[in-house]
């Protein structure tokens, strides 16, 4: 195809430029739908960001339906920690900790070399079988030429079981060590060579490391449960985090005790009072982005001719005059007015615990002094506000309920209404970019026709000022 800055040497003409404004003129029938599909585009952002917001707030919204209220705070101790979940009552307990789990650990006896065969030449594999007594085994096959200790750990820590080996250098030399990757009684060791009585002399250990038993392999560490005393009742555990003798609780056991010592579990007020303070900035950034996204701008006709009209405002928000959004920010900001509760609680109202919302811009400011007076005095009285019961849901669940309708929910394949405005949106942009590209072709069409015409026209123009000179030459001679 010839280009547009080739054609008019013929004729003379500026066909190129002539060309370039058919183009341009033609190009202009896309402008309606390329603008009309950025707008569907912007609406289907500006949901995006909107469904975003909304999802925060309903995690925020999910704390204070319970968690925020049953937050307890955690004693410090010194012989372990603990934490609790929303299942943990306050209560105060009595704990004493015996003994700590322990995992168990062997070694062998020192050797000059870590790379020093220990097996025998038998022309056959042997076999290291090394069993805990929880009944678990890991089988490990060696050939003549890989019986050193730095061979042998390599070969279990392929495995990757529940024993791990490595070679330390003392010393006397060097030994190779045998650790259990389990606490507790259940991980005691013991090891056997099949194949190999050359090498079983030197691994063989049936009794946790006990020389005088005839152990090969001597102890590091025995293995060990961990024993405690919760309320004045016996425990024996294999390791040293413990979940299941306090409901919701988590030990984690870190020295003996000398004595016993108390674990403390109180409501936490703090809990309380940052959910609530998240609760607001979350609210205020969806009134925020609401309100962005449905803003109108009225054009300035100051500067327009007599025969030239206003066009929208390009600060306009992408939502502005969606009746989804308006319909939405109604049903949030009367959830976030209402009463709740039965008529004589003390709270019923968020103006109550120090929360006033703007009734123009829909933003809340939270009295943090009021707050915290509410919480020393009734913090029960506040969690009766957002959770409310099953006959008089609170607030979280009013707007739980709310968000839920907007956004849909995942867990439960259910698509909110955004999800389906978006979809219809997205449906459109498909729509307009077939027309886009329907019409992008018959624009093509249309100025490759023009160039054919504009190069056939320098073609017959060329011929005709050559027959017009080539005449021009023969009357020359004619005179």
């Amino acid at each position: 195809m010839a280009t547009i800055s080739s054609l008019g040497i013929g004729s003379g003409l500026d066909t190129a430029t002539m060309l370039e404004q058919i183009r341009r003129g033609e190009q202009a029938r896309l402008t309606p739908y390329t603008a009309l599909q950025s707008s569907y585009k912007s609406r289907v952002s500006a949901w995006g960001l909107i469904s975003g917001s909304l999802a925060a707030l309903q995690t925020n919204v999910a704390k204070l339906n319970g968690e925020a209220f049953n937050t307890l705070a955690v004693s410090s101790n010194t012989a372990f920690t603990a934490t609790a979940t929303s299942d943990a009552r306050a209560d105060t307990h009595s704990v004493t900790v015996h003994q700590l789990a322990m995992a168990h650990k062997i070694k062998t006896a020192p050797h000059q070399s870590q790379e020093q065969r220990l097996g025998a030449e038998t022309g056959e594999t042997r076999t290291i079988t090394i069993a805990q007594q929880d009944g678990s085994k890991m089988q490990v096959k060696l050939r003549d030429d890989e019986t050193s200790l730095s061979q042998i750990a390599r070969a279990i820590n392929r495995e990757n079981g529940d024993v791990s080996a490595s070679v330390q250098r003392t010393d006397e030399g060097y030994q190779l060590v045998l650790s259990s990757k389990k606490t507790g009684s259940a991980g005691e060791m013991s090891v056997r060579v099949d194949g190999d009585d050359q090498l079983g002399d030197v691994l063989n250990t049936r009794h946790g490391g006990d020389e005088q038993q005839g152990d090969r392999m001597t102890v590091v560490s025995a293995a060990q449960d961990a024993r405690l005393t919760v309320d004045g009742s016996d425990f024996t555990r294999s390791n040293n985090t413990i979940s299941d003798i306090l409901d919701g609780v988590t030990l984690t056991l870190k020295a003996e005790s000398t004595e016993a010592e108390q674990l403390t579990l109180n409501k936490d007020p703090s809990a309380v009072k940052s959910r609530v303070q998240e609760f607001v900035a979350q609210y205020n950034s969806l009134m925020g982005l609401t309100a962005s996204s449905s803003k109108y701008v009225p054009y300035d006709a100051s500067s327009l001719g007599n025969n030239e009209l206003a066009s929208a405002n390009a600060q306009n928000g992408a939502l502005m005059g969606d009746a989804t959004l308006r319909g939405m920010v109604g049903e949030l900001r009367s959830a976030a007015n209402g009463v709740y509760g039965p008529g004589d609680a003390q709270f019923g109202a968020l103006a109550d615990i120090g929360i006033k919302i703007d009734a123009a811009t829909g933003q809340m400011t939270l009295d943090e002094s009021k707050l915290d007076a509410a919480i020393s005095d009734n913090a029960d009285g506040i969690a009766l506000m957002f959770v409310g019961s099953e006959e008089n849901p609170g607030l979280a669940a009013t707007l739980d309920s709310i968000i839920t309708k907007y956004i849909g929910d995942k867990e439960n394949k259910i698509d909110g209404i955004i999800q389906m405005s978006t979809d219809s949106l997205n449906s459109q942009v498909d729509i307009l970019q077939n027309q886009i590209d329907k019409t992008q072709r018959l624009i093509d069409a249309s100025v490759e026709r023009h160039r054919v015409q504009f190069q056939q026209l320098d073609t017959t123009m060329s011929r005709l000022n050559s027959m017009s000179a080539q005449l021009s030459a023969i009357l020359q001679t004619l005179r």
